[in-house]
């Protein structure tokens, strides 16, 4: 799969990708009803899960105690703009990543495999972090260190998913004008013929 979204992808996905990805961004991290900051203000101004290194069942406790029964709901309209969220920022990543492989071809599809694995952790966060805010005051403290500890992975992976196409895109760039210089320049074919004839002899001396 990995390898023929590189051989098939084109920049009309970029653009599309983007389309999907920066309204839900904004959405995210600006200040709407569902957006985190909006979370952190009615839990005592604590950080969201989403945004931790990492968090443990003490955490969750804290701050779900802090969120008091306004706070979880508006966690829970976060979490409902989380469910797509993260696919939005997969497919933008992966499509820009693809694109600056392509030249190289589909032989370096494992340059995709931390936005997946990052994508699939990021779910995984969301469904501990669904599980405290429907079971609460109930906890499951092994859902909550499987949540916890994929926050803190997600959170390499996104890292090195962030940064890929980052340092991609200037070697993609060198590599590209390096190849444009080294193509030998083509002979342009002479446009001035000439066609008068050739002057007569001089006269032999006597």
């Amino acid at each position: 799969m990995l390898r023929s979204l590189i051989s098939s992808v084109r920049p009309r996905h970029l653009a599309v990708t983007a389309a999907i990805y920066l309204p839900l961004a904004a959405l995210m991290f600006g200040s709407w009803p569902a957006s985190l900051m909006a979370v952190s203000r009615a839990c005592a101004g604590l950080p969201p899960f989403d945004v931790r290194a990492w968090w443990t069942m003490q955490d969750a406790r804290t701050m779900l105690t802090a969120c008091g029964p306004a706070g979880r709901i508006a966690y829970i309209h976060q979490q409902l703009l989380d469910l797509a969220y993260p696919a939005a920022l997969a497919a933008l990543l992966l499509v820009a990543t693809a694109l600056l492989v392509r030249r190289y071809g589909d032989r370096w599809w494992p340059f995709l495999l931390p936005t997946v694995a990052m994508t699939v952790l990021d779910y995984v966060e969301n469904i501990g972090v669904w599980t405290l805010l429907l079971d609460w005051p109930d906890t499951h403290p092994a859902i909550i260190t499987v949540a916890g500890t994929a926050t803190a992975v997600k959170r390499v992976l996104g890292f090195i998913a962030f940064t890929t196409p980052l340092l991609l895109a200037p070697l993609v760039l060198a590599s590209a004008i390096y190849e444009r210089r080294g193509r030998p320049a083509a002979v342009a074919p002479a446009t001035d013929t000439d066609t008068s004839e050739p002057p007569p002899p001089a006269p032999a001396a006597s």
